[in-house]
């Protein structure tokens, strides 16, 4: 994956779909509808909504973000998501089925989607999106077409001019801090504070992390070893604290090497590096994805790159399902339960972790 775009493709772990990462999915799902009464009734058109009139803020809202602060009048009731695939997992772990999404180019299932939204959008009983293109960027036409009264895209690349050129269709809620490195957290509180329902925003994302720790503990003693991110589809370097994927491996108990924390800042989320410095990349475990099983079979037998420390020692993830990228790349409430599920076991395979 380019290093210059934090949305475009990496490639993933083999997948391995644990039958508790359907149950905390649904528990998540759950939690936001009960919290929310979100859930319309049965046989009940909802227009694309789970709800329509679940929200607990008092409006108009404003909600601040980089492009500036957006205010909200009265509860959405059509909501379009652009950008990442992971905005409208935002507004759907909240009861609300958005009227239109962008289609899941890379990484998604055969519906264009992820697993874990279609399964949130069953378990709500709401309507199948509307799905539009945007692999020529956003798609303006396609949004407009839907008369949304609120444009989510706080895991996104849109510019100033495609925000203004957006508001002038509905109310936009940007990303909270920069393009695509915004926390899921962060993601999740705005689009909670959009959509009127902070406290069910706030609940969620308390489940998430209390998940996230508790499946953490399944790391048993590999939980604290350090690890470097690596991508075999670009030229050897590591993902920093800025971006989405070692946060994961970090909420779940492991600890980025002092390699990455020396020479990548906060505001970082790729580094190139040598290959001639390879050995020099010290880790407990080394984590890169690859385009396919060959791919990382080449890089495990390079002359340089297998004097990486952990990769000589065996001590490597090469992931190659999408899927499993993208629910760490994208993460949110409802695609973290799978990462959890595909990545505690990988990482005490590759460690030889015992439970404690």
């Amino acid at each position: 994956m380019p290093a210059s775009s934090p949305s475009s493709p990496t490639p993933a772990v083999t997948r391995r779909r644990l039958l508790g990462s359907g149950l905390a999915l649904a528990s998540l799902v759950g939690l936001a509808a009960c919290s929310t009464g979100s859930r319309g009734g049965e046989g009940e058109n909802t227009g694309g909504a789970a709800a329509q009139s679940s929200a607990t803020d008092s409006f108009p809202v404003e909600v601040k973000h980089a492009l500036g602060t957006t205010t909200v009048d009265a509860e959405p009731q059509r909501v379009v998501a652009i950008g990442g695939s992971n905005n409208q997992d935002f507004v759907t772990a909240l009861g609300v089925v958005p009227v239109g999404v962008a289609t899941v180019a890379w990484g998604g299932n055969a519906n264009g989607s992820t697993d874990w939204f279609d399964q949130a959008v069953t378990d709500l009983g709401g309507e199948k999106p509307q799905q539009f293109d945007e692999a020529d960027g956003t798609n303006f036409t396609a949004v407009a077409e839907l008369t949304p009264d609120l444009i989510v895209a706080v895991n996104s690349g849109i510019t100033q001019e495609d925000y203004e050129r957006l508001s002038k269709i509905a109310p936009v809620v940007a990303y909270p801090t920069g393009p695509w490195v915004s926390s899921w957290q962060d993601q999740q509180r705005a689009v909670a504070k959009a959509l009127g329902r902070s406290q069910a925003g706030d609940d969620l994302i308390k489940e998430t992390e209390d998940l996230l720790s508790q499946r953490g503990e399944d790391l048993g003693d590999a939980a604290g070893k350090t690890f470097i991110y690596g991508d075999t589809t670009q030229k050897l370097g590591f993902y920093g604290p800025g971006d989405a994927r070692p946060r994961f491996f970090e909420a779940i108990g492991l600890e980025l090497a002092p390699v990455v924390k020396e020479n990548v800042t906060e505001d970082e989320f790729w580094r190139e590096w040598p290959e001639e410095r390879a050995d020099e990349l010290k880790s407990d475990l080394y984590i890169s994805v690859a385009e396919d099983e060959a791919a990382a079979e080449k890089f495990k037998n390079d002359p340089m790159l297998r004097t990486i420390p952990a990769v000589a020692a065996g001590h490597s993830i090469f992931t190659t399902n999408k899927t499993d990228v993208v629910s760490t790349l994208a993460p949110s409430p409802l695609s973290l339960p799978h990462a959890v599920d595909v990545y505690v076991p990988a990482v005490r395979d590759a460690l030889g972790s015992q439970s404690s």
